[in-house]
C-alpha cells in the first residue's frame, strides 16, 4: 500500500477509497462531516479553512474521497476515527 504524509510536488489532488464492510455508521458520519468533526476531537490535524473539505461519494460497499488540495489530513483522520489501516487506500490523479 501506499501511503502519502505531506505535500507532492507534482500533485495537489489526493484521494482515498475505504471499504464499508468494516465502518460502523458513526465512523460513516464522522467521515461524511469530517470537517466539524475534527474541529471539535482532532485539534491536531489542521484544517485551514472551512473549504478544506473533502468530496465524498458512497456506494454501497466504500466511501470515495477525493480534493483538489490537500489541505485536510484524511489519512490520519481516518486512523483515529478507527479505520483500519488496509482497508484504506491511496490513488493519485
Amino acid at each position: 500500500m501506499k501511503i502519502r504524509k505531506g505535500f507532492v510536488s507534482n500533485s495537489s489532488s489526493s484521494s482515498f477509497i475505504v471499504s464499508k464492510k468494516g465502518l460502523s455508521e458513526r465512523q460513516i458520519d464522522k467521515i461524511v462531516n469530517h470537517i466539524e468533526y475534527s474541529k471539535d476531537n482532532f485539534p491536531q490535524i489542521s484544517i485551514y479553512d472551512d473549504y478544506s473539505g473533502w468530496r465524498i461519494e458512497e456506494t454501497d460497499e466504500q466511501m470515495m474521497m477525493r480534493t483538489e488540495m490537500d489541505n485536510f489530513d484524511m489519512y490520519e483522520f481516518l486512523l483515529l476515527i478507527g479505520v483500519e489501516d488496509d482497508d484504506i487506500k491511496c490513488e493519485d490523479y
